[in-house]
């Protein structure tokens, strides 16, 4: 996975993408008041940052829109162009264009009431542009819930949902504070180093080199965290035989890249596909080589 390769020139909103959501919101909801809304949204823009640009969009999205509730759900996702390849989208992302309908979902429909239909509005969203962050909400006020529509998502038809269900549930996203996406109203969600497991479990023979990519990485977070349970976890899906030679060696050199530079012995052991019988303290860095004397 290449963060970088996302366009320098995508990752904002600006007075131009303002417009092309106004026609694309109007376009499906004649009575959106277009007038308003871009004489109060675009005004803001030059002084807010990324994140508080799509918070801005989505909440003039809420101001504006005749209706509340389900049915304002509804027209965002009405307004999506048919497909994500007629946005022409070529990166792993899509477009930050889209980033505030999604953000508008999290926002102001991430109750109990509207639970069902808001859950269900990743896998639409999600193929314009990437949505785990707002997903990460749901995880943080509803855990059992949302953990079940996830594991729903890693058998879905869609590679993008697929995708969104392995990095959804990964407990950091180390990329988040980078400097062309400022996103700290991401959180840091409240759940065990395995929550994500079976959902690994499930697409680690994915047939789609992108989703494998993103079982490694979240994989990776976990050697970071449990370094035992990471190798003791590849070795159970090699020996289950559903993931083998080239395809299980490359998912687990990238899943243990970092402990393997390091020289743990586990690591090794697990892309190699031997027990390691020895176990170092979960918590704790491999030891130091010793020189030769």
């Amino acid at each position: 996975m290449n963060h970088g390769r996302r366009s320098s020139a995508d990752g904002t909103i600006d007075a131009e993408r303002i417009a092309r959501i106004v026609r694309e919101v109007h376009a499906v909801c004649p009575e959106f008041d277009t007038d308003a809304f871009v004489a109060s949204v675009p005004a803001d823009l030059p002084r807010l940052e990324l994140s508080a640009r799509i918070a801005r969009t989505s909440q003039g999205l809420r101001d504006r829109l005749p209706v509340t509730g389900p049915d304002a759900l509804d027209i965002p996702l009405r307004s999506l162009p048919p497909t994500p390849a007629a946005t022409a989208v070529t990166n792993d992302f899509g477009l930050h264009l889209y980033s505030p309908r999604s953000d508008y979902v999290s926002r102001y429909l991430r109750t109990a009431e509207h639970l069902e239909r808001s859950l269900a509005a990743p896998t639409r969203t999600t193929g314009y542009f990437s949505v785990e962050l707002p997903v990460r909400h749901f995880l943080a006020d509803f855990p059992d819930e949302t953990m079940k529509a996830v594991d729903a998502w890693s058998r879905d038809e869609g590679f993008r949902v697929r995708r969104l269900a392995s990095e959804a549930t990964r407990l950091p996203l180390p990329w988040a504070p980078l400097p062309w996406a400022p996103l700290p109203w991401a959180p840091r969600i409240a759940l065990p180093a395995d929550a994500g497991l079976p959902v690994l479990k499930t697409l680690n023979d994915d047939l789609h080199r992108y989703v494998r990519t993103y079982v490694a990485n979240h994989m990776g977070d976990v050697a970071a965290t449990q370094p035992d349970l990471a190798p003791a976890t590849l070795q159970r899906w090699r020996a289950s035989g559903r993931v083998t030679g080239e395809q299980f060696a490359i998912l687990a050199r990238d899943a243990l890249s970092n402990r393997l530079k390091e020289g743990w012995p586990p690591a090794h052991a697990a892309l190699l596909g031997y027990v390691q019988d020895r176990r170092w303290p979960s918590c704790a860095a491999p030891p130091p080589s010793r020189a030769r004397s």
